[in-house]
C-alpha cells in the first residue's frame, strides 16, 4: 500500500483461505495536507484504528475528520484517499479483509443471513466513522486492538482469532446499526462521482511520468476545466497537480529503496526532469530529500 503503481489495488493475503491483512502507517513530521493515503479502490473491506495525529479521508467524495481513537469504515469498492490535518506525526491501522472471510459457505445460517449478510453484500451500509467521543464505540476499538495485537504477535491460529473478533465486530456494529423498516436501508446503486474518475485516475497511474494538463483531464471526462477541477477537488480532496505529483513521490521512493539510479535518474523517470525541482517537491511531501530519504530507508 505504500508505493502504488496502479489505481486498483491488488491486496495481497498471506492465506487465500484467511484473505485479511493488517498495515501499519507511521509518518513523522508531516505537514497539513500532505497525503498520507494515496487515492485507490478495491473489493475489500478497509476499516482504518487512528492512533496518532489528525487526518482527513475522502470516502467516495465525502471528507472525514478522524483523530487518535477514532474508527473509519471504507466500504468494499469505495474510492478512498487520506490527507494529514495537521502538523506532526501521524500514525493509524488499516485492517483490509475480504467479505468471503466472514461468508458461511456450507450450513445455512438464518442469524447470519438476517445480520451479517446485508453488509457483506453491501444491502446495508456501516457509518463512515466511529468517534471516539461516543462511549458506546470504544467496545469496536477494544476488538479492533485485539485483532491487531493477535495479527502482530502471530502466535499459532492467529488467523481464527482475527476471523473471530471481525466477525465478533460485525456482529455488533449490526446489533447497532441495523436500520427499522421505516428507516429503510442503503444499498450500493448510490450514485458516486469517484465512479466517473476511476478511468481518469487508472490513466494518471499508467501516464504519471507524462505531461496531464487540467485541458486534457477534463476532455477526457468530457467537462469543462472548470466544472473538471471543481469536482475533482472534491472526489480526491486534492487538484490534479497535487494528485500526480503524490503519485510521482510514491514512485519516486520505490526507485529510491529498490534500485541504484541516481537521483537526477529518479527525477527524469517520475517525469520531474530538474532534479532541484524534485528535491524541492520531495522534501515537501516527505520532509526530508531524497538523499536522506534513501540513506534512512537502507538502514532500516
Amino acid at each position: 500500500m505504500t508505493h502504488p503503481q496502479e489505481l486498483r489495488e491488488h491486496t495481497y493475503f498471506n492465506d487465500p483461505s484467511y484473505p485479511f491483512n493488517i498495515f501499519r502507517f507511521r509518518q513523522e513530521q508531516l505537514q497539513k495536507g500532505i497525503p498520507s493515503l494515496y487515492m485507490h479502490w478495491h473489493d475489500h473491506f478497509e476499516i482504518l484504528l487512528m492512533v496518532e495525529g489528525k487526518a482527513v479521508f475522502y470516502i467516495d467524495s465525502k471528507p472525514c475528520e478522524a483523530e487518535a481513537g477514532d474508527i473509519i469504515i471504507v466500504p468494499s469498492g469505495a474510492l478512498h484517499a487520506g490527507y494529514c490535518a495537521d502538523e506532526g506525526p501521524l500514525e493509524y491501522y488499516a485492517l483490509v479483509f475480504n467479505a468471503a472471510l466472514l461468508r458461511h459457505s456450507k450450513t445455512p445460517d438464518p442469524k447470519h443471513t438476517l445480520y451479517i449478510s446485508p453488509y457483506l453484500d453491501g444491502g446495508l451500509l456501516f457509518p463512515i466513522k466511529l468517534s471516539h467521543l461516543d462511549a458506546a464505540n470504544l467496545q469496536f476499538k477494544h476488538i479492533l486492538e485485539e485483532a491487531i495485537q493477535e495479527y502482530e504477535d502471530k502466535q499459532p491460529g492467529y488467523e481464527l482469532m482475527v476471523k473471530s473478533q471481525l466477525y465478533m465486530l460485525f456482529t455488533l456494529l449490526s446489533r447497532r446499526f441495523m436500520p427499522g423498516e421505516q428507516q429503510g436501508r442503503a444499498t450500493l446503486a448510490h450514485t458516486r462521482n469517484a465512479d466517473r474518475f476511476k478511468k481518469l485516475l487508472l490513466y494518471i497511474d499508467a501516464h504519471y511520468a507524462e505531461p496531464i494538463t487540467v485541458s486534457k483531464a477534463a476532455a477526457m471526462m468530457n467537462l469543462n476545466p472548470y466544472h473538471f477541477c471543481k469536482i475533482f477537488k472534491k472526489t480526491t480532496g486534492s487538484t490534479l497537480i497535487e494528485y500526480v505529483n503524490f503519485i510521482r513521490i510514491n514512485e519516486a521512493m520505490r526507485l529510491l529503496s529498490g534500485s541504484d539510479l541516481t537521483v537526477t535518474e529518479i527525477a527524469e523517470r517520475i517525469g520531474c526532469g530538474n532534479p532541484n525541482y524534485f528535491t524541492k517537491l520531495f522534501k515537501q511531501y516527505k520532509g526530508i530529500t531524497p538523499s536522506q530519504w534513501r540513506k534512512e530507508a537502507a538502514g532500516a
